[in-house]
């Protein structure tokens, strides 16, 4: 008898709200325009220097971004028993990936397929990070480093006043977070 009274209460109980803030400016917001349009510029750019790679300085940058965009997502949880790993971890195994990628140097032919492969590995990455970052979109809310992630397109803003030929999607991906209400470095 005693279990049926305590799970009436259990079911009485009101449920917290899980409803997010996705609106342009939002960190939430910021967080999503990185991972779809940021992260997708960058693969496009990259598949435009398969060729010749990226000069190290300008690597350096870049790795510098998706770093900050790593530590942005370290306290975020990972969002119940069977949701796997955390979400930082995705962002990190796509910045391992990223930088084989640009580990590979000259253009000879077999270099050329090689940085192929790792582009579309770097294509699952990313859903990787976007499959998980639906489903904690609450999480990420509640829990993501701000400041970080604000790093995240401060780097990003950097390599474009650096060399803003050589990263046309990239480019075009900053401006329109710019565009859309995002903060600016």
């Amino acid at each position: 008898m005693g279990t049926k009274k305590n799970e009436q209460k259990k079911a009485s109980k009101p449920q917290k709200s899980r409803a997010v803030d996705n609106t342009r400016g939002s960190n939430l917001w910021s967080f999503n325009h990185f991972r779809t349009s940021i992260l997708t510029g960058l693969l496009n750019d990259i598949i435009d220097l398969e060729n010749q790679g990226l000069e190290e300085d300008h690597c350096n940058i870049i790795r510098k971004s998706l770093e900050y965009f790593v530590n942005a997502a370290t306290n975020v949880p990972e969002g119940g028993l069977f949701s796997g790993k955390a979400l930082y971890l995705n962002i990190e195994y796509f910045l391992n990936t990223y930088k084989s990628w640009n580990d590979i140097e000259g253009n000879k032919p077999e270099n050329l397929i090689k940085r192929r492969k790792i582009v579309s590995k770097l294509r699952e990455r990313r859903q990787d990070i976007t499959n998980k970052s639906r489903r904690l979109q609450y999480e990420l809310e509640n829990n993501l480093d701000q400041k970080l992630l604000s790093d995240s397109y401060t780097a990003i803003g950097e390599i474009i006043k650096l060399v803003p030929n050589i990263f046309k999607n990239l480019s075009t991906s900053y401006s329109d977070y710019l565009k859309r209400g995002g903060k600016g470095a």
